[in-house]
């Protein structure tokens, strides 16, 4: 078991954030595309080689992301409709998600056993955002997850304030 954070920056003219192992090096880089259709991130290795993208699907009523993995679609991430609190639903090889996505607190697991947390963490500069990996092999995926999420909440929360102005 070990944990990644991914830190993201509050003003950056490009979607480019970190994702640090415990001892705060770099693991990841992340990097969003700007002003293109599809919204699309890139997951770099410490190489900067592309080892996975999380892509939004366009013109979808309710946001939806494809996770790849080494150039093969492994997850279909689709935010539900509900009228309270949001859901995802996580569709990949027997992978379920429960808890708070709004708060980011929540569990995914495989066949029922656990094989990751992700924990917003408060008080800090921009998003920052606990993902505990138990299950390695579940890493990549665990991390498209928070990318697509954060996503969303970004985008939502850039549409009320836009609203309210």
């Amino acid at each position: 078991m070990h944990k990644l954070f991914l830190n993201q920056r509050v003003f950056s003219l490009r979607e480019k954030f970190s994702v640090l192992n415990e001892r705060e090096q770099p693991v990841y880089q992340v990097v969003g595309s700007v002003f293109q259709i599809p919204k699309h991130f890139d997951i770099l290795d410490r190489n900067e080689r592309v080892v996975a993208s999380v892509t939004k699907k366009p013109l979808s009523w309710l946001p939806k992301f494809f996770l790849e993995i080494g150039g093969q679609q492994v997850a279909t991430i689709q935010k539900g409709l509900t009228l309270l609190k949001p859901r995802y639903e996580l569709t990949a090889a027997g992978l379920t998600v429960t808890g708070d996505f709004w708060d980011m607190n929540f569990e995914v697991s495989q066949q029922g056993t656990v094989v990751g947390r992700v924990t917003k963490r408060w008080f800090s500069v921009g998003d920052k955002y606990e993902i505990t990996i138990i299950d390695d092999e579940q890493e990549l995926l665990l991390v498209g997850l928070v990318i697509a999420i954060d996503y969303v909440k970004r985008m939502a929360a850039a549409a009320s304030s836009g609203a309210s102005n």
